[in-house]
């Protein structure tokens, strides 16, 4: 039988889920959207009878910005594909950029409703880990949301991944006023997380405007 932090980490695990499909759906429909009213306007222009010589240039415009989109609907699927699989099987080599890269992509809906840049900062030799990387997702992506509740408009979130040859670290770095604390606040289950990173025989470091997560390139008991 499962104790209660077990059954919160649980809940909190199918919020983020829940979190990532709804972002994934709403950025999908805006895709979509902007196809529709593009091949729309190709429309109206052959309905008013305005030839493919007499407007070239806007045919051609129109053109490229549904390939575009069909172009960032295609990769999207792909962060969502992987972002599934990694539900596979518990343990497995990854890159920890891709892993980032990916976690940036279906959450930047998010920061782009709160007004917030979110930025890459990666070491590009980093070496792979093998470890679980759902949780790691899971991991960086209570913290990432928690900033993007408590960051004021305008300001910028840093993910950096860095490695000295040993354990990787993965930093979030917010650059930004905080908004101020009106109202009920509410409580943050650091606990839940603390305990996801020491099963992952990692570590959580907070300071002032900067979490970082310690992560050895394997996990343990593998």
């Amino acid at each position: 039988m499962e104790d209660n932090a077990d059954k919160e980490l649980r809940v909190l695990q199918l919020r983020f889920i829940g979190k990532i499909l709804a972002g994934f759906t709403h950025e999908s429909r805006n895709y979509l959207a902007i196809i529709k009213e593009s091949a729309g306007l190709v429309g109206d222009m052959m309905q008013l009878g305005r030839s493919i010589e007499e407007s070239a240039d806007q045919y051609l415009e129109t053109i490229r910005s549904i390939e575009d989109q069909v172009e960032r609907s295609t990769r999207h699927c792909k962060y969502l594909s992987r972002f599934s699989h990694r539900m596979d099987i518990e343990f497995s080599s990854f890159s920890c950029n891709d892993l980032m890269e990916e976690l940036m992509a279906l959450v930047h809906r998010f920061a782009n409703q709160k007004r917030i840049e979110l930025a890459a900062d990666f070491q590009q030799d980093l070496p792979d880990i093998y470890g679980n990387p759902s949780l790691i997702q899971f991991l960086v992506f209570g913290f990432l949301e928690k900033n993007l509740m408590e960051l004021a408009q305008k300001s910028r979130l840093v993910i950096r991944t860095e490695s000295a040859g040993g354990p990787v670290a993965i930093s979030i770095i917010s650059e930004g006023a905080q908004l101020d604390a009106g109202g009920e606040k509410t409580e943050f289950p650091f606990e839940v997380y603390n305990g996801v990173a020491k099963r992952l025989g990692g570590t959580i470091s907070i300071g002032e405007g900067r979490v970082t997560f310690t992560l050895p390139v394997k996990a343990p008991n593998v």
